[in-house]
């Protein structure tokens, strides 16, 4: 009584397969296309192309990271109200000083994919990426800073002798005093 888990090497079609003589594992089929493409000049520039290809992706990976603080920023910026106090002051020097550290080291975090022999233009994409979302997070603080009041946007902010502007209303909550 023959076993299931039996291999018989006999019963095994050889005719779509390389030669016994090379070291091809038991079961292993070649296609075609693995069979005529031997040249190992085309194999290893195929490599170096899913090589660029990887490092494209991870620093794609590594310029998407700063959209994570973007959610926090704009969560903390909410709940830290427009009035002027300590907490709303640390969180707008937070949101400078994040992006603006983050645009100085945009070479640094990029080092890691760069290629010895110079050709770093397929980081050209991602960085700008990481440019432009650093930017975006500057943005959200110079919104903060405009709801604050902060902001000079009127010209009686920039010229001594135009009159601020008076409302016609105001609401004041609280007790009445």
């Amino acid at each position: 009584m023959e076993s299931k888990w039996n291999l018989n090497y006999k019963t095994i079609d050889t005719s779509n397969r390389i030669k016994a003589s090379s070291a091809t594992p038991a079961g292993f089929v070649v296609t075609k296309n693995e069979k005529f493409n031997k040249n190992p000049e085309q194999q290893q520039a195929k490599d170096e192309n899913d090589l660029k290809k990887l490092k494209v992706k991870r620093a794609y990976e590594k310029a998407f990271n700063s959209v994570k603080g973007i959610f926090m920023n704009v969560v903390m910026m909410f709940m830290s109200g427009n009035s002027i106090n300590q907490f709303t002051i640390i969180i707008v020097g937070m949101l400078f000083s994040n992006p603006i550290k983050a645009l100085k080291q945009t070479n640094e975090v990029f080092k890691e994919f760069e290629e010895e022999d110079g050709d770093n233009s397929f980081l050209l994409k991602p960085k700008l990426t990481y440019i432009a979302l650093s930017i975006a997070q500057l943005l959200v603080g110079i919104y903060k800073c405009s709801s604050l009041g902060v902001l000079p946007t009127t010209t009686s902010d920039w010229l001594t002798f135009e009159q601020p502007k008076t409302f016609l209303e105001s609401a004041h909550g609280g007790t009445v005093f």
